[in-house]
């Protein structure tokens, strides 16, 4: 048996609330909706709260916001109510509605901001370049591969002939001190 409380219930709510504090709560929800100018921001006390413009410029990539909305639902889905027959139907179709209403649910909130997980997980794999998340990729080919073979072989013979002066020097130094050993 399900809980149905009277329709007025938020309404009355809302009467009983501080006007100033109604008008403060709307004003952020419309500067997170991207609804209200950014001046609105200084006024509403909103902090944390970030313009339209503001998300778009430090906006995560395409892939950020599917990993999150990935991670969100696994973490929803759980949540959900399980005997809940009443309002996902019963059965595997039931299951079904109950999973997509999750990953809808994980997608909603990634767009929206989610809570951070993909930029700390993905983070190294990107890199900041003018404002701009761009991602961080290994040389494939063409003349910048040719250089990059160039300076690892540089590396590697010079790593060499150092070894081989130092082998010489010890070599050197150890007959040395055998001869020294015989004359003494």
């Amino acid at each position: 048996m399900a809980v149905s409380p009277p329709g007025d219930i938020v309404l009355e709510v809302a009467r009983a609330a501080d006007p100033a504090a109604v008008r403060s709560a709307r004003t952020r929800l419309e500067i997170a909706a991207g609804l209200a100018p950014a001046s609105a921001n200084a006024e509403a006390g909103a902090g944390g709260a970030r313009t339209a413009t503001e998300k778009a410029a430090g906006a995560a990539p395409e892939a950020f916001k599917k990993f999150e909305a990935m991670v969100l639902q696994s973490f929803i889905e759980p949540m959900l109510p399980s005997n809940a027959e009443n309002v996902y139907g019963g059965g595997l179709s039931g299951e079904m509605w109950a999973s997509l209403l999750a990953r809808e649910l994980g997608e909603v909130l990634a767009e929206r901001g989610g809570i951070g997980i993909a930029d700390h997980m993905l983070s190294e794999h990107y890199t900041i370049e003018d404002g701009q998340k761009v991602p961080v990729r290994g040389i494939s080919g063409g003349p910048e591969k040719e250089e990059a073979d160039r300076q690892a072989l540089l590396s590697a013979a010079l790593v060499e002939e150092i070894e081989r002066r130092a082998a010489h020097t010890i070599g050197l130094n150890a007959q040395e001190a055998a001869r020294s050993r015989r004359d003494t």
